[in-house]
């Protein structure tokens, strides 16, 4: 069996374009801006949902998401 890392999807709460995105292996903890999103009613902050290091990113800067998206994942 492959075993899989422990990962977390972080998405876009909003749709619109990815403005700030945190560098890959970037240590986060729980409740950290991971990301930014530019949306119809001015910019949303992304936060980690969980403690690690930020995997890569889905999604690159001025990038268009829609809400539910995934922006980048971070290792568990």
């Amino acid at each position: 069996m492959i075993p899989i890392p422990a990962m977390t999807l972080v998405t876009s709460p909003v749709d619109g374009r990815v403005r700030s995105l945190v560098a890959p292996e970037t240590l986060v903890r729980h409740g950290d801006v991971v990301a930014t999103v530019e949306g119809a009613y001015g910019p949303s902050e992304i936060r980690a949902h969980c403690n690690g290091r930020v995997g890569g990113a889905l999604a690159g800067a001025s990038q268009a998401v829609s809400a539910g998206e995934g922006v980048l994942w971070v290792r568990r």
